[in-house]
């Protein structure tokens, strides 16, 4: 008898064990979420069947809609035949947040700390020989120019300028550089060389052997602004160097734009918006966040366009769902259109990520006149079913037709919008100048 017990009481401890060993299983194959957001007054269910049942904070069983009516968190628990503990569900009850999806093109111009140094050269002079005067003073590629005897440099062609002004009279030139979290002075003596333009003139100038990148201005696409405070988001990815480094912006504007060409997407070239903008007479904003999200800042004056006459809602990265879309960019002028897309897969994303979606162009017309997804879409926004659910930001290089999106609820809590608590705010063209 006391072996049969002993079996029985085994049994069951075993089968406790198994049971626990397979509560991740359980959790995942039904897909209950950890975290939810949702509008007040929205409808929510987790929709669960038995055995699996759920409880609330005060221990009463729920078996329809959540409750969603109040600001606020609140907690659920989910547990197999009311007694095994499974896991918990937060929902997080907050306040609808409604802006403006953009659609518009914008020139994009920074004011970088400084110039990034992307190679060292050499420099013939005028004797024939053949110097390296950054190398040999110490400098080294991907080394940030921040200023010459004290004269900023954040314009290539005025670099130039100021070292054969002052070479004349200084043999050697204090250079400041940033070389990741450093700040060094570094001394150089330049060489003087004589050079011809591209005109076939000559003339004798002061060269530091360098190759200056500026990763000045580019096209994109605005994402969103929000009426009540003036925020904006764009682009949907950061700003890098060549070198693939964040850009760090001490001042920056976006400024309207106009789309006077395209140039054809292929498997392997993607495709390009070709713009032209004006500078600064056509202030949009300004730039105080370039972040994996995109850049964010402040509109000037007067609302951007938009192609919509009220605010609609910001959706949660829980809410979209593969399937039809529509995206706004603009391919003539200045022009916001609508054209189709399908979402083709959702990441399962609980904390911000620029790819949260693939969305696959299927419209006619923009699949024949650009090839899909181009350069200077990114930021376009993406809405379904009402709601700004994202923006495109990426395109895949072998099959134009497709490309990655950033999720909207991330970009608006980098905007500084929503639950900025919880979560805290954190493409360019270059030109290349050899000095």
């Amino acid at each position: 008898m006391r072996k049969i017990l002993f079996r029985v009481v085994l049994t069951v401890m075993l089968a406790c064990v198994l049971l626990l060993s397979t509560v991740p299983y359980w959790v995942s194959a039904v897909g209950i979420p950890s975290e939810l957001k949702v509008f007040p007054g929205m409808e929510l269910s987790l929709d669960l069947r038995p055995p699996l049942r759920i409880h609330s904070q005060d221990g009463l069983e729920v078996t329809g809609l959540l409750d969603t009516e109040n600001l606020g968190s609140r907690v659920y628990r989910v547990s197999l035949f009311g007694w095994l503990p499974l896991t918990k569900v937060v929902v997080d009850v907050v306040p609808l947040v409604e802006v403006y999806p953009g659609g518009q093109s914008i020139g994009v111009l920074l004011s970088a700390e400084g110039l990034v140094i992307s190679e060292l050269g050499a420099v013939v002079d005028l004797e024939g020989r053949e110097r390296y005067p950054a190398r040999d003073a110490g400098i080294r590629p991907g080394d940030i120019l921040l200023s010459i005897e004290g004269h900023p440099t954040r314009r290539p062609e005025l670099v130039s300028q100021l070292v054969n002004s002052l070479a004349p009279e200084k043999r050697f030139l204090n250079l400041e550089v940033k070389r990741d979290d450093r700040i060094l002075t570094l001394t150089v003596e330049p060489a003087k060389a004589l050079q011809t333009s591209i005109f076939g003139q000559s003339s004798y100038q002061y060269l530091l052997g360098i190759l200056l990148e500026d990763p000045a201005a580019g096209v994109g696409t605005l994402s969103f602004f929000d009426p009540k405070t003036g925020r904006f988001g764009a682009l949907g990815h950061t700003i890098t160097d060549s070198l693939g480094r964040p850009v760090t912006i001490s001042k920056g504007t976006i400024v309207e734009a106009a789309i006077n060409s395209i140039r054809y997407g292929s498997r392997g070239a993607p495709g390009e918006k070709i713009g032209f903008f004006h500078g600064e007479q056509n202030i949009l904003g300004t730039i105080d966040s370039n972040s994996s999200l995109g850049i964010y800042g402040q509109l000037v004056g007067s609302l951007a366009k938009s192609a919509f006459t009220e605010p609609v809602p910001v959706a949660f990265a829980h809410q979209v769902r593969t399937g039809p879309a529509e995206m706004y960019t603009v391919l003539e002028g200045t022009n916001i259109e609508r054209f189709s897309v399908e979402i083709v897969k959702v990441v399962n994303q609980t904390r911000p990520g620029e790819k949260g979606m693939v969305v696959e162009v299927t419209d006619e017309r923009l699949l024949k006149e650009t090839g899909g997804i181009i350069q200077g879409m990114s930021g376009s926004p993406l809405i379904q079913n009402g709601m700004l659910v994202g923006a495109i930001t990426h395109v895949f290089v072998n099959n134009p037709t497709r490309g990655y999106a950033s999720f909207a609820e991330w970009m608006i809590y980098e905007a500084g919008l929503g639950l900025t608590e919880e979560f805290p705010a954190k493409q360019s063209s270059s030109r290349e100048v050899f000095f």
